[in-house]
């Protein structure tokens, strides 16, 4: 098949990490994977890469001028399919791997973080109505439950339309024998000594809820654990800073973006990821690959992979509850914790990225043949 993706980005957060594999595992099949994208970065190796010409007078600009240059250009490459990541309002699969951006929007509200509704997010809101109407796609991939249904109830797509697809993960790369050496490693270098270990992953602190995280271990250290925060947000410095601050100095660590995702879960003893919308969580199923058990907010939509197995998964109602997130927290560590490991990453082993690559596969074929 000739396949085209569309988005702005090809390097940043989760979305783009699905598409550089996704697109890597389709050319190692043998498909020709075209993506349309503004990103000087290379793309993945056999991926074309179209560098999309956009207005650069503001993020306003940017986003309106490459949602409607994105699908031009791709409409004269006779593709069999053109994959849309986001904000482009034609494409014949809406790739929702965020929730919908309504959605995104009324979590926040809830959550007392609201962003309000300027201009800028107007546009998300329209361009977001325009790739849901009819002739904005024709068919929806969701990577997960939750993600299906944000678009079915927001936008009152047809449930018959949307096709509920979960990620893979990579069982090698995550794997429980990597803790006596690589997650040794990490906690000599942080000098976590034999102390538990909560990890939190993400991009945005504030939509992950780490603030909620900090709050917990102001009130006191879940079980004695040190956290340790990895990703990056626009107000890094300002979290480095409150980190270093009593009463959390010593026992909060934010270490900013990494890239050794792997090595920091082998120090993990569990991953929290306490979200106030999350469509899905790549580093929940990393954890479980990992033997990692994890907590989660109810927001978390990997959580649905944990519905058969209580010891894996912990998920919170309300996570600004301290006391009932430091508790989630205290309980894995504290409780049969080989058994909750073990039922973590029997989760993931259901899940293997091979298995997800061949439904994708079998989806886009689906898709290029007119279903």
């Amino acid at each position: 098949m000739r396949i085209a993706f569309l988005h702005r980005s090809l390097s940043g957060g989760g979305t783009e990490a699905d598409l550089r594999r996704m697109a890597t595992g389709l050319v190692e099949r043998g498909h020709a994977l075209h993506v349309f994208t503004t990103d000087r970065a290379e793309p993945p190796p056999g991926v074309v890469a179209h560098r999309v010409p956009v207005v650069r007078a503001g993020r306003w600009a940017r986003l309106v001028s490459f949602a409607v240059m994105a699908p031009r250009l791709a409409a004269r490459g006779a593709f069999d399919v053109v994959v849309g990541f986001g904000r482009t309002p034609r494409q014949d699969v809406v790739r929702v791997g965020g929730g919908t951006h309504e959605s995104y929007l009324a979590a926040m509200d809830a959550a007392g973080r609201g962003r309000g509704r300027g201009l800028y997010q107007r546009t998300i809101l329209d361009l977001e109505r325009r790739m849901f109407a009819p002739d904005g796609h024709r068919r929806v991939l969701a990577v997960s439950q939750r993600a299906a249904d944000e678009v079915i109830r927001d936008y009152g797509v047809a449930p018959e339309r949307v096709r509920v697809l979960y990620n893979g993960v990579d069982l090698e790369r995550f794997h429980p024998r990597r803790r006596a050496s690589e997650g040794a490693a990490i906690r000599r270098t942080l000098g976590l000594g034999d102390r538990p270990v909560c990890l939190a992953v993400g991009t945005g602190f504030a939509r992950k809820g780490f603030d909620l995280l900090l709050d917990c271990w102001r009130a006191a250290p879940p079980a004695g654990a040190a956290l340790v925060i990895a990703g990056d947000d626009q107000r890094l410095a300002r979290w480095r800073h409150d980190a270093a601050a009593a009463p959390l100095a010593g026992h909060v660590h934010v270490l900013g973006p990494r890239d050794d995702v792997p090595a920091l879960l082998a120090a993990a003893d569990v991953l929290c990821l306490p979200s106030h919308q999350e469509a899905f969580g790549n580093v929940v199923l990393e954890a479980a690959a990992a033997g990692v058990p994890v907590v989660t907010s109810a927001a978390v939509a990997a959580a649905e992979l944990f519905a058969d197995t209580p010891l894996a998964g912990e998920r919170v109602a309300d996570p600004s509850d301290a006391a009932a997130l430091g508790g989630a927290i205290a309980r894995v560590v504290r409780e049969d914790w080989p058994a909750r490991s073990g039922a973590a990453r029997a989760v993931a082993e259901r899940h293997p990225w091979r298995r997800h690559l061949d439904e994708l596969e079998a989806f886009f074929a689906e898709v290029a043949r007119g279903g």
